[in-house]
């Protein structure tokens, strides 16, 4: 599925990582999740150095701002929706795993999970 995202500013925790360190995106969901925050979430992957095997950015937040944050912009534009079961625990790493084999013409700017407060999660893949 297609869909065009609205320009949003995220505010969180960063670290700069790749798809090897699974350890370090643990520690930072973690880190994120003793905050309590309230409403929406997203996870926004960007400044790409190549592609999935590479290294990147990764920032979860809110659109709430807190003190001692980073902030990155997930861009305005089309991005290719995956919906993610979320009745299963590790449904967004399956996601990713079956994005990773797909063919889908990805742009690697900026990517995101969005863990919407009804329970839902869709991945926004830039295109």
């Amino acid at each position: 599925m297609h869909a065009t995202a609205t320009e949003k500013l995220i505010y969180g925790k960063k670290i700069r990582t790749n798809n090897q360190h699974t350890d370090k995106i643990g520690s930072l969901w973690e880190e994120f999740l003793r905050l309590q925050v309230k409403g929406d979430i997203y996870a926004v992957y960007h400044h790409y150095s190549s592609d999935f095997t590479g290294d990147y950015d990764l920032l979860i937040g809110s659109e709430e701002t807190s003190v001692d944050e980073s902030k990155v912009l997930i861009l305005a534009g089309n991005y290719h929706v995956v919906e993610v079961d979320h009745t299963d625990p590790q449904g967004v790493f399956h996601a990713w795993e079956d994005i990773w084999k797909s063919d889908i013409q990805r742009a690697y700017k900026t990517d995101f999970e969005f863990y919407s407060k009804d329970g839902s999660i869709q991945i926004f893949l830039s295109i």
